[in-house]
């Protein structure tokens, strides 16, 4: 993975997308969801576009965007596991409510388990303050997003096995398959997380932030990009009123 200008745009989008989607299907039953969802909404958006277009933090982009993958995963896989047991004891039992937390429970077990294990190799390399991932092999563009492509297609099984299933049972199943799409995630960046970890920890203790290796190509990449040159525009519009 090269956190190239096109990696750090693109990829920030589509975790957008996939949490901002998981959230209207899979929560969008509980009550006075749409108000809040809007709020949450904007919120989302301006913490994207700061990834996109400001953010210059090695660890805090990364963390975003696992966080976003995963956190599509869990909800839907929480929804479909709630609405599963919500059919069987009720909506309001608390059966139904830890059927819910049991995906994002596991989750958070495995993250722990793989963040607190002694790593085994090191996926960073560094220069100074600067920081990129080993890449391991050329990959093409299609391959170049492995966490939101999984999340799109169990997304999909998911719809077609509550077409032809129903929903309780493809509650269970989409439960089961999406938990899984998480862990799998999650074992497959394991030398990343582990690294993060240990990087944010060295972080703290330094004065100087650590940057992507390709700091100069994406400032180059944002000065030409829309929103950039917007910003600039009300900046200078701001200051010239001040004057």
């Amino acid at each position: 993975m090269i956190l190239d200008s096109d990696y750090l745009k693109h990829g920030a989008w589509v975790s957008f997308i996939a949490l901002v989607f998981s959230m209207a299907i899979g929560l969008s039953a509980v009550p006075l969801f749409w108000p809040a969802y809007i709020l949450v909404f904007l919120l989302k958006l301006s913490w994207f576009l700061y990834l996109i277009y400001f953010c210059e933090r090695f660890t805090f982009y990364l963390w975003s965007v696992l966080a976003s993958v995963l956190s599509f995963l869990i909800i839907l896989a929480g929804s479909a596991a709630y609405a599963s047991a919500a059919d069987v004891w009720g909506p309001a039992s608390a059966a139904a409510f830890t059927a819910g937390l049991l995906p994002m429970a596991l989750v958070l077990l495995t993250y722990s388990l793989i963040a607190n294990t002694k790593p085994s190799f090191h996926p960073f390399e560094y220069s100074v303050n600067k920081v990129r991932v080993v890449p391991k092999v050329s990959q093409a563009k299609s391959a170049r997003y492995p966490g939101a492509l999984l999340a799109g297609t169990s997304t999909l099984a998911a719809s077609i096995f509550v077409h032809f299933f129903g929903i309780p049972a493809a509650g269970v199943v989409g439960a089961v398959v999406l938990t899984t799409c998480a862990l799998v995630i999650l074992y497959h960046l394991r030398h990343s997380v582990r690294a993060l970890r240990t990087l944010s920890i060295k972080e703290k203790s330094s004065s100087v932030p650590y940057t992507f290796m390709e700091i100069d190509e994406i400032r180059q990449a944002r000065n030409r990009w829309w929103v950039s040159r917007l910003a600039r525009l009300v900046r200078s519009w701001r200051k010239s009123q001040d004057d």
